[in-house]
């Protein structure tokens, strides 16, 4: 894999911490506003980096949100907090320009646009598959609802790994994926927590105790894991009893760095997220309460690099692949794809 330099805008810099201004979340089901400067949209972590997720249709949506994972190939650094010492600006003509076609067959680089509950899971495939294949690969984290969007506007990306079938449906239906390359690859589950070092609810009935007066989960309107968390939080009669003390994540993993860094006491979140974190105490949500996260792939219509984007999709899919998914809490597909 290569160690494509980047930089962030002086204005984006990223910076070690908490979300940086971030007080008291929106509460009363609104989306967060902490941290991020006017008009940039919220933070994203990926590899202990806080990465910019750009309001939905920013034209430099691909650009400031672009990450070459960084792993054992790049020195280690997975876990390291910022930008390191002594790293140096990205020269200008080094910067990824993703707004621009990319020449047919010239790339051998994939571009995959995935659910951000693969946020720990996914970079270790990626790096496996490099070992296996040479092969490289560029990931965009964010929901799934808003990578969806993204796609039906032209994003030029290869593969789109979704946290549920939903959103696969609506860009198959819309002939924006390739025919007879949509794969269900796992299934995901949720769960609860509270900060680090504090017992996390027992179950979704202690959320209405007088501890837990913010809860953060993923906007449910693009986010299959809020969809999944209103399911079922509804089937425990608890929805509109909460809604004054819910926070909207713009995704599941940042749903998940609220509570991480106390601006809510309390979260209902992706299983596969919080496994990549150590010792964090949680509580699995039974199932039965929602709709099951049954996560679907395909290739993107339009890929420049389709042969490559299936041999990627396969790889999840092998042993090797599903070893990892498996480590971070994700089930196998509970039947065959369609």
């Amino acid at each position: 894999m290569m160690c494509a330099p980047w930089a962030f805008p002086p204005e984006m810099t990223p910076s070690p911490g908490p979300l940086a201004g971030a007080g008291p979340l929106a509460g009363a089901g609104h989306a967060a506003e902490a941290g991020p400067p006017a008009g940039r949209g919220p933070l994203l972590a990926l590899a202990g980096r806080r990465l910019p997720l750009l309001p939905l249709g920013h034209p430099s949506f691909l650009v400031g949100f672009l990450v070459t994972v960084v792993l054992a190939a790049c020195g280690g650094e997975s876990g390291a907090g910022g930008w390191g010492a002594g790293e140096s600006p990205a020269r200008e003509e080094d910067r990824a320009d993703l707004s621009r076609d990319r020449p047919p067959d010239r790339d051998p680089r994939l571009l995959v646009l995935a659910a951000s509950d693969l946020v720990h899971a996914l970079p270790e495939i990626v790096e496996a598959f490099r070992v296996r294949t040479g092969m490289d690969v560029d990931l965009v984290l964010g929901s799934s609802g808003n990578l969806a969007t993204q796609i039906e506007n032209g994003a030029p990306a290869d593969l789109y790994f979704s946290a549920n079938r939903h959103f696969v449906d609506r860009l198959e239906g819309r002939g924006r994926l390739v025919p007879g390359t949509r794969r269900d690859y796992a299934v995901g589950r949720l769960a609860l927590i509270s900060a680090p070092g504090s017992s996390p609810p027992t179950g979704l009935a202690d959320l209405a105790g007088p501890e837990f007066q913010v809860i953060a989960l993923a906007n449910p309107e693009h986010a299959p894991y809020g969809m999944a968390a209103r399911e079922a939080l509804q089937a425990q009669g608890l929805w509109e009893g909460l809604a004054a003390r819910l926070v909207y994540a713009e995704n599941i993993a940042q749903a998940t760095q609220f509570v991480r860094t106390g601006n809510a006491d309390a979260g209902v979140v992706a299983l596969g997220v919080i496994l990549g974190e150590r010792n964090w105490d949680h509580r699995l949500i039974p199932d039965h309460l929602h709709t099951p996260l049954l996560q679907a792939a395909a290739v993107i219509q339009g890929s420049r690099n389709e042969a490559a984007a299936r041999r990627f999709l396969e790889f999840v899919l092998a042993e090797e692949g599903q070893t990892i998914l498996a480590r971070y809490g994700f089930e196998p597909p509970m039947e065959p794809s369609p």
